[in-house]
């Protein structure tokens, strides 16, 4: 059997991650999220196939999708740090987008509330412990739904934290974070 070798692939460090890859699953995230309002309201009581449809999916495709975009996040964050630290290269920019807001050592001795970074928003979803909504109640819904914020609670060490990721600047940070490649 002959072997031929490959000729690199293109990208830095050759590869390049797909965006629209990354961003149709952003778009499926938001829409799990933005419309599980409407459709509450759609339901004609709570045994309707629709509430059992919802149920039945709901939480696995917010938890999938989330940690989903939140590694291609970081892989390409990580991908470009090269060039968006170059100053002579003005096309890779940084993405300082507030996410959210995280608070370390919850309960602690040193607990502090700061900003949550879409590089360190990915980290708690990638390591979150848990991953939890408060949900909401509209009028006239058959269920609670889903709020546009998502909380993570874990722990690095012996210190425990919980961030609160805002999902709408979440998805704007992503977007942002690919344009570099689109």
């Amino acid at each position: 059997m002959k072997r031929e070798t490959q000729n690199s692939w293109l990208g830095r460090h050759n590869y390049v991650l797909n965006s629209d890859t990354v961003l149709r699953d952003l778009y499926r995230l938001l829409n799990v999220v933005m419309a599980d309002g409407p459709n509450a309201l759609l339901a004609s009581d709570e045994s309707d196939v629709l509430v059992a449809l919802r149920d039945q999916f709901v939480e696995d495709e917010l938890v999938h999708l989330l940690i989903g975009t939140a590694v291609m996040n970081r892989s390409h964050d990580d991908h470009m740090t090269g060039p968006r630290n170059d100053e002579s290269e003005m096309s890779f920019t940084h993405v300082d987008i507030v996410c959210g807001r995280l608070i370390n050592d919850v309960g602690g001795s040193k607990e502090s509330d700061v900003d949550l970074s879409l590089r360190e928003a990915c980290n708690k979803i990638i390591h979150a412990e848990q991953i939890t909504v408060e949900m909401e109640k509209l009028e006239d819904a058959v269920y609670p739904t889903l709020p546009k914020s998502i909380i993570l609670r874990g722990s690095l060490g012996k210190r425990a934290w919980q961030a609160t990721l805002d999902l709408p600047s979440y998805a704007r940070a992503t977007i942002m974070n690919f344009r570099d490649i689109r």
